[in-house]
């Protein structure tokens, strides 16, 4: 493999600070949510991806924000203008409190061997063996080749993990797995972070960051 490394012509990833309290630790859905509320174009950009945000979990199914929190939207460079007047130094809510974007910053797609992905979601497939099928069919159609893995627990487990969506007042589940892809080439690497896998990029879901040691371990709870 070789240890080649370039960057996206085409993608990068919008990354705000984020200051406020904190928020459900199941947030994809109440996120895209409160971000259209106050940037429309969101619910019409189909390659849009929101990264899951990083912070502390706490006892009571929350995360709690730390100077290193961002939102970071993953976006087509020439879809920026249509985003960006809505969303800088600007604030959104979710309930009572109010949540401080400031001025972004501009992080290229880098290649990597080796990504994972927190959350993939594809519908209709919950098994595990039937699931990894599935991403092996997404990946045969985006002409990426790489080695799949589920990503475990420390029981050795597979991370099953659910996004919860609310439409007209009703709760429903989408589950799926922690995701890790390996062995790539550079173009593949950067062609599976632009397009994703799976269903719900704008709500955490299918998107694909260079995986670490330390990464995946903060993702093993």
């Amino acid at each position: 493999m070789t240890d080649t490394f370039i960057n996206s012509e085409e993608y990068l990833d919008l990354t705000f600070r984020l200051r406020g309290a904190p928020i459900p630790f199941d947030n994809g859905y109440p996120i895209y949510s409160a971000l259209s509320r106050i940037c429309p174009p969101l619910h019409e950009l189909d390659s849009i991806g929101i990264h899951p945000i990083a912070g502390i979990p706490t006892s009571n199914n929350f995360l709690e924000l730390t100077a290193q929190s961002r939102l970071k939207i993953r976006i087509h460079h020439q879809q920026i203008p249509l985003i960006y007047p809505y969303l800088t130094g600007q604030t959104f809510q979710l309930g009572q409190h109010s949540y401080q974007l400031d001025i972004p910053d501009y992080k290229p797609l880098t290649s990597s061997e080796s990504l994972y992905s927190r959350l993939v979601v594809i519908t209709g497939y919950q098994d595990p063996t039937t699931f990894i099928e599935a991403i092996q069919r997404q990946l045969d159609n985006l002409g990426v080749r790489g080695k799949i893995e589920l990503l475990t627990r420390r029981d050795g487990t597979p991370q099953r993990r659910q996004l919860t969506i609310n439409k007209q007042g009703e709760k429903f589940k989408v589950r799926g797995f922690g995701v890790k892809i390996s062995e790539l080439n550079p173009e593949d690497s950067l062609t599976l972070q632009e397009q994703g896998i799976g269903g719900k990029r704008k709500m955490m879901c299918g998107i694909f960051v260079p995986a670490t040691r330390s990464k995946e371990e903060e993702e093993s709870s």
